[in-house]
């Protein structure tokens, strides 16, 4: 076993176990017993005596069969003795019970008897508590085992029948062999439970359940018992197999105190492995102790997989197998050491325990290599625990102590750097110090008993975490604290915040310095109170400025000035004041924000823009009047009167006033970059970033913060404003810092901004407008808000002239001077002509006189459109409406009649349904107006009918002919000719005969047919049960029959069908191969079979036919000797039958059968000598038969049917011998009843095949029919490949050319247009490039310069659409004014009906109260307390209040009136919008091809009139907005 796995030698298990091997049942075991074997015809019978009471011994007990007989000796005559059951018995079962487990090779059993019919073999592994099928072995193994598959088997485990050991031959010495494992299969491993379950095993039983007879066993007792012939007899048993030890044992030894032999046979198998390998057991199934360092696994060939020996070191004796362990060391070791001593732990006592270490100096061996650690608990891990051994890999130390985090020391008994307090509760031993990097010193230590470190500049705080008062920042940035820096006008103080800096702000002001105005806020500039010289007063008394109206000659004006484009705006507010040499003007003051000094400075212009300055200290909350006198002399001329324009006055704050504000360095600043004289700047300047940051402080200081930038929501963009001066984004034409004013030459403030005055520079005398309506300052014959237009009754702007109307119209239109609303019946561009229905000469002044035609325009007698005067004759000529007719339009044409109820002319169209000629005088009767010539096929007095043969609507000309069928209607209605058949008139429909359906009665109805007749349909008359429909074949009549009937109705059977067709037609299912017309009875259903056919459905050969169907042949002539004989032989066995059948002794013996059967017998014999030994031999017989070859060609294969017929014969003879030999054992009656009974299943399959005949027939004939048609399709598809083949490749040369544009005959190198076949460097096709005349690259180049021309119309056509959503805007804007003026005009009414109603009210009790004083009756206490009363009344306004509220509410009516007077002409402009984008669209649809220069001009033009167009609408939404408000 030292090269791997071993096995004890195979033998036999039976030797040596003859106490364990049993069987349940063995003959002659109580007393001796009579047993029988079978004879044969030539001997006789003989029976014998079986003693098993006693072991078999050669001399003395030589009748002994008892199962020990079956063990193998090796005898030299071991046939002398056998094992034998009992007479007739089944069920016996042979045992063998072993003393362990054995691994089993293969049983073999040697029968003396037949081998049993039916038996299996078991195994059990459990002593025989219980038991599993081997194997089922049987002759019929369907019926013996039914439940079990008669095989192959699929894998080595499965549990077949098989049917190989069960055959009744050979009668002796039959073998069954059953191997353990099959050797078709192969095995991996042998050693997978499911194999080891199949060869191992500690019982074995063979169940024998079945004898084999000869069917005598049947029959009854006479002289001798049947069943002492049949019992199991077995010469030997073998059962192969080996001590089962898992490949560690090749020897085994005698199993101790357990069943066995007492004394050892040599060769027998023993049960007790030899164990090698560390193993141990009965079949070394576990390893020895102490050896499981490795999983027990059975040895495989050349690995013994012994049992490893634990490593423990020394320190323990016991160990144990671990698989989680094992498969955690990959394979390796899996023992796990138990009881470790010396200090010792480990799954090897390989490692100290806890508060132990391993001596560097010892091997872990050594009972003394383990010592206690020296550790300080306090600043160690796990409570003083040191390292347990050195291993350079884990970097570890033997006896080395594990310092907590922050400890350390060779017994870790102090702190490390910059940490403090050791303590054994702390988790890391010692706390940090935590000194921030940013504000202590670098590399500097802190205090170990405190943890005080070590501070830079302006740090502070144990950990130097925190700045010093006044500073921040720290680690922010690489300097440590900063400064907080901030802003001395902004902030409250200097100090800010540690973290972030933040300065604390004053209100409205954000930023870290707070030097920046919060969102909406902004910081006041130096010249922030500015004082308007156009709000001042003058010194010499005159009233106040905003009163004066420019134009004015007065002594002080204003002068308003209008900013343009590309001109600096060089002054505040609307303009200047005009001030004359010698007056003065005096400022108000009264919102001074801080006690300080200011500078004044005046703005002025004369010549130059010049400024003047002066000093003054002013207080908080006093009013200031400032008086400023003007004088500048004319140099030349002393007495000339001059004037200056002074623009404002302004207040700069002295920053040197304000106290604790700002350092030297700043004032030097402030006075170097001229701060003052750059902030009093009129217009864009640019400050320094010092005046600007000086400026931003003194501003936030004397305003204690930040002001609101108020930026009117109406004027400005949004509600931001700049920085420094609060300016905010102004609308257009919008200025003033909070954009709250429209700027000269602009009005209308509001959410849109200002609109633009924009004045006709024609048709005004000025660019300035009114403010508030835009109204500009017309020239005379001019109108408009802009004074764009002529005055109405003028055309021609800017050079208006009177309407040239002739005196018929005062109004004219505008621009071209066409006149408007011409009267006295005139009409024309300047009411030139007369209208229609007049005549005259307006031009000469002849007046226009009304067409008699022949009644006046106005009266109901008015038949013409126009007249005239003719020149030459002077008489009136009228121009006649339609229907009317003559030279005064007092007579009807033709197609029309005078209406005879109208007591004037009144001529009305005939009623004809347009189915006349009007042109036709004859067509209509002129007094009456009934029809005379009717088109269309119509008739009636109003064509209103169609014709007789015609049918469909007079009213709609659409009478069509009638189209009936003339076979489907009476020779009445269709006369014939070419006269019309006759139809509804409406429909169309045709009066059909009967049983005749459709509109033109061609078809026949359901179930009927035989239109063709003439005289209507028949009835089909199908048979209703045979048929499948009532609806036959309209032509022929035949209906459709269901399968197996026929006939025109379905009343007979189908050829190969019969019956009755009134009750059920049956197939006759004859094979149409093999009948004859026709192919059966109808009334009998018998087939009609051909010569050489048979059978039921003629579908055999015939007797005396070959038996190759369908062809049957005829047999050789010599077929009818052989039959004679045969058909003889059949008649006698028949006759013998009868005999037998009509015997009423069943068990009494005939001597004259007797003989006879010994006469057949003889004969048998007879004919068995001479066919064993024949006269001639073969070689005898060679040389004749030879010669007679050539002289007869066909007695060879005549020779070959005989010799076959001669063997069929004696085969026919042989079962007859065998017959009659049975006639000695065998009951006639029970004999005769098995013959009819296998007769009748011999019948039953018969049919059972011949059923299947005609099927099998039919698939042939199929499958021929098939292989027929696939040849014909291969001849088919040859003969096309031929005509392809001679089909001639055709040339592509020109082809390539047309198509690429290069001949096709260069190749692809040199090809500079390509081919059919080339391809380019990317192995795409080549095919067409520059200058390739090809149809290829020429449409390519069309197809691309069209989608270019797609995508200049597509992005052309978007571009109209901007006017037209502009003009619909525009149009929705105009509505909704029109709906607010619309509800505008509703809240008017009811506050006028309600003011009426409060009158009413009013007057009523005004009276009531005059009444009352008026009575005398009345005592003078209740006057005095009604006129206590009326005085206690109080109005909510006042009389001058309500009278001028009056006049404004009069006002807003005379805007109104004039709003409404423009209504019109504004209806009119929307006419103009609509018909202008009608225009454009069509513009847009009708040019589309034209280039893309013109459409740009057109639709430029397309915009500035639509631009006009929102202009005048804006215009009139002003004027109502006006009127609304």
């Amino acid at each position: 076993c030292d090269a791997g796995s071993c096995h004890p030698a195979v033998g036999d298990l039976l030797l040596g176990r003859s106490k364990q091997l049993t069987a349940s049942s063995t003959c002659g075991m109580n007393s001796p017993q009579k047993y029988c074997i079978i004879g044969y015809l030539e001997a006789e019978q003989k029976c014998f005596l079986c003693d098993s009471r006693y072991p078999y011994n050669p001399y003395t007990q030589h009748n002994s069969h008892m199962v020990e007989n079956v063990i193998t000796t090796f005898e030299p005559d071991r046939k002398k003795k056998w094992w034998q059951s009992e007479n007739g018995i089944d069920h016996v079962s042979i045992r063998l019970d072993l003393e362990t487990l054995f691994q089993f090779s293969h049983l073999i059993l040697t029968f003396k008897t037949f081998r049993p019919a039916a038996m299996l073999v078991e195994r059990s592994t459990d002593f025989g508590q219980t038991w599993k099928a081997f194997r089922y072995f049987a002759q019929d193994c369907a019926a013996s085992f039914p439940n079990i598959s008669s095989g192959p088997a699929k894998s080595v485990g499965d549990i077949i029948c098989d049917s190989r050991y069960s055959d009744i031959e050979p009668s002796t010495e039959g073998e069954v062999v059953l191997k353990a494992l099959d050797p078709s299969f192969e095995i991996q491993n042998p050693y997978v439970p499911y194999i080891q379950e199949l060869i191992t095993l500690t019982n074995l039983r063979i169940n024998f359940t079945k004898l084999h007879t000869l069917g005598d066993a049947l029959l009854g007792r006479r002289h001798i018992d049947p069943l002492e012939k049949y019992y199991y007899a077995v010469y030997e048993m073998v059962v192969r197999g080996s001590c089962f030890c898992n490949g560690h044992a090749s020897q085994c030894d005698p199993m101790q105190n357990l069943r066995g032999d007492v004394f050892h046979q040599s060769g027998m198998v023993h049960g007790r492995c030899i164990c090698h390998h560390n193993t141990e057991g009965l079949s070394c199934e576990r390893c020895k102790d102490f050896y499981n360092d490795a999983p027990w696994r059975p040895a495989e060939g050349t690995q013994d997989n012994a049992c490893k020996r634990c490593n423990c070191n020394g320190h323990s004796g016991r160990c144990h197998f671990d698989m989680v362990v094992y498969q955690a060391s990959g394979g390796v070791s899996g023992g796990v050491c138990e009881d470790c001593q010396d200090n010792t732990t480990g799954q090897h006592c390989d490692q100290c325990k806890r508060f132990f270490y391993q001596d560097p100096l010892k091997v872990i061996s050594d009972p003394q290599a383990c010592i206690p650690c020296d550790c300080d608990p306090e600043g160690t891990l796990h409570n003083g625990v040191c390292e347990s051994h050195t291993d350079p890999a884990l970097g570890t130390v033997a006896g080395r102590c594990p310092c907590k985090e922050n400890v350390e020391g060779v017994h870790c008994d102090k702190c490390r750097a910059n940490y403090y307090g050791l303590s054994g509760s702390h988790p890391l031993g010692c706390q940090p110090c935590n000194c921030d990097p940013s504000g202590s010193l670098p590399f500097s230590i802190c205090d170990s008993a405190t943890g005080q470190c070590l501070c830079q500049q302006f740090a502070t705080g144990q950990h130097c975490e925190k700045c010093v008062v006044g500073y921040w920042g720290l680690g922010n940035s690489l300097y440590g604290c900063s400064p907080c820096d901030c802003d001395i006008g902004g902030s409250q103080n200097n100090v800010c915040s540690p973290k972030d800096g933040q300065c604390k702000c004053l209100p409205n002001i954000v930023s870290r310095q707070c030097n920046e105005p919060a969102p909406g806020y902004f910081f006041l500039p130096l010249d922030y109170y500015i004082y308007e010289a156009e709000h001042a007063k003058p010194l010499s008394g005159s009233a106040p400025l905003g009163a004066m109206q420019f134009g004015q000659d007065s002594a002080v004006a204003v002068v308003f000035r209008q900013p343009s484009a590309g001109r600096s705006v060089t002054w505040t507010g609307p303009g200047f004041a005009r001030v004359p040499s010698g007056a003065g003007l005096r400022f108000a003051i009264n919102n001074v924000p801080f006690a300080m000094d200011f500078d004044i400075t005046i703005r002025y212009e004369m010549q130059a823009q010049r400024g003047g300055r002066a000093h003054i200290c002013l207080e908080t909350g006093t009013e200031y009047t400032v008086d400023v006198y003007f004088s500048h002399p004319s140099p030349s001329d002393p007495k000339a009167k001059s004037f200056i324009l002074i623009d404002s006055l302004g207040l700069i704050p002295r920053i040197g006033s304000m106290e604790n504000f700002c350092s030297e360095k700043d004032l030097d600043e402030y006075q170097k970059y001229h701060c003052i004289e750059i902030a009093s700047e009129v217009g864009p300047h640019v400050l320094p970033e010092a005046c600007a940051r000086l400026i931003v402080s003194m501003s936030a200081r004397i305003h204690n913060g930040a002001v609101a930038c108020k930026c009117n929501p109406q004027g400005s963009l949004n509600a931001s404003c700049s920085k420094l001066g609060g300016q905010c984004q102004c609308k257009a034409n919008v200025v003033g810092r909070c954009c709250d004013t429209c700027s000269a030459g602009s009005y209308g403030f509001g959410f849109h901004g200002c609109y633009a005055c924009e004045c006709h520079p024609q048709g005004s005398l000025s660019t300035l407008c009114d403010q508030v309506t835009g109204q500009c300052s017309c020239r005379r014959e001019v109108d408009g808000q802009r004074c764009s237009r002529c005055l109405a009754g003028y055309f021609g702007f800017p050079h208006c002239r009177p309407c040239p109307c002739n005196g018929y119209a005062e109004l004219c239109d505008p621009v071209t001077g066409v006149c408007l609303n011409c009267h006295s019946f005139t009409t024309g561009s300047h009411c030139e002509r007369c209208m229609d229905g007049y005549y005259g000469n307006p031009l000469k002044g002849e007046p226009c006189h009304p067409c008699m035609c022949p009644g006046a325009p106005t009266s109901n007698r008015y038949f013409a459109r126009s007249c005239y005067q003719d020149s030459q004759s002077a008489q009136l000529v009228c121009n006649c409406l339609e229907g009317y007719s003559g030279d005064r339009c007092d007579e009807c044409p033709s197609g029309f009649y005078k209406n005879p109820g109208s007591p004037g002319l009144d001529c009305v169209s005939c009623p004809c349904n347009n189915n006349i000629d009007v042109t036709d005088p004859e067509s209509c009767n002129r007094v009456t107006g009934e029809c005379t010539k009717c088109l269309h096929n119509t008739h009636g007095a109003n064509c209103q009918f169609c014709k007789p043969g015609y049918f469909g609507s007079a009213l709609n000309q659409n009478c069509q002919r009638c189209m009936c069928n003339p076979v489907g209607v009476g020779p009445a209605m269709c006369p014939g000719g070419d006269a019309a058949c006759l139809c509804d008139p409406a429909t169309g429909a045709c009066p059909c005969l009967p049983n005749v359906v459709g509109v033109t009665c061609d078809q026949c109805a359901s179930g009927y047919w035989d239109l063709a007749s003439g005289k209507g349909c028949q009835i089909c008359d199908c048979d209703p049960k045979n048929s499948q429909s009532n609806q036959c074949d309209q032509l022929t009549g035949q209906c459709p029959c269901k399968l197996g009937y026929s006939g025109r109705c379905c009343d007979e059977c189908e050829e190969n069908y019969f019956g009755s067709p009134q009750t059920h037609c049956i197939s006759c299912e004859c094979n149409p191969e093999g009948t004859s017309q026709p192919k059966c009875d109808k009334a009998t259903g018998t087939c009609n079979c051909r010569a050489g056919v048979t059978g039921r459905f003629c579908d055999q050969c015939g007797h005396g036919f070959e038996k190759n169907f369908p062809s049957c042949r005829q047999c050789h002539l010599c077929f009818d000797q052989w039959d004679t004989e045969i058909t003889t032989l059949t008649q006698t066995v028949q006759g013998l039958m009868r005999f037998a059948a009509n015997l009423e002794d069943k068990g009494g013996r005939m001597p004259s059968c007797d003989m006879r059967f010994k006469a057949f017998e003889d004969a048998i014999s007879e004919i068995e000598r001479i066919l064993r030994h024949p006269i001639l031999s073969l070689e005898a017989l060679s040389d004749p038969l030879h010669s007679m070859l050539y002289e007869f060609p066909d007695l060879n294969k005549n020779i070959e049917d005989i010799g076959e017929e001669a063997d069929l014969v004696y085969e026919l003879l042989q079962q007859k011998i065998h017959l009659h030999q049975s006639f000695h054992y065998l009951n006639l009656k029970e004999a005769i009843s098995s013959i009819r009974k296998h007769s009748e299943a011999s019948l039953l399959a018969e049919q059972k095949t011949s059923g299947t005949t005609p099927i099998v027939k039919y698939s042939e004939y199929t499958r021929n029919h098939t292989l027929v048609m696939l040849g014909d399709q291969a001849l088919k598809a040859s003969n096309v490949l031929e005509q392809l083949k001679m089909i001639k490749s055709p040339n592509i040369q020109n082809l390539s050319e047309k198509i690429c544009g290069a001949p096709g005959d260069q190749p692809c190198v040199t090809a500079a247009c390509g081919g059919a076949l080339c391809r380019d460097t990317h192995g795409l096709r080549q095919c067409g490039g520059p200058n390739c005349s090809g149809a290829l690259p020429v449409s390519t180049d069309a197809f691309r310069k069209a989608e270019e021309t797609a995508v200049l119309l597509n992005n052309f056509t978007t571009h109209p659409q901007e006017p037209e959503n502009q003009v619909e805007n525009i149009r929705k804007m105009a509505e909704d004014s029109k709906l607010e003026g619309s509800q505008f005009t509703g809240e008017l009414e009811r506050a006028k009906n309600q003011i009426e109603v409060d009158r009413e009210i009013t007057k009523e009790f005004i009276q009531k109260v005059k009444d009352f004083l008026l009575d005398e009756s009345v005592p003078p206490e209740d006057i005095e307390k009604v006129a206590n009363y009326v005085l206690q009344i109080n109005l909510s306004m006042t009389p001058r209040e309500l009278t001028g509220m009056f006049g404004k509410i009069r006002s807003i009516m005379n805007h109104c009136e004039k709003y409404k007077l423009n209504a019109n002409e504004r209806n009119r402009k929307r006419e103009e919008a609509q018909m202008l984008l009608v225009e454009a669209q069509d513009k847009k649809l009708q040019d589309l091809n034209q280039t893309k220069q013109d459409k740009a001009e057109q639709l430029r033009q397309l915009e500035e009139q639509v631009t006009a167009i929102k202009n005048e609408i804006t215009e009139q939404e002003s004027k109502y907005g006006t009127c609304k408000s």
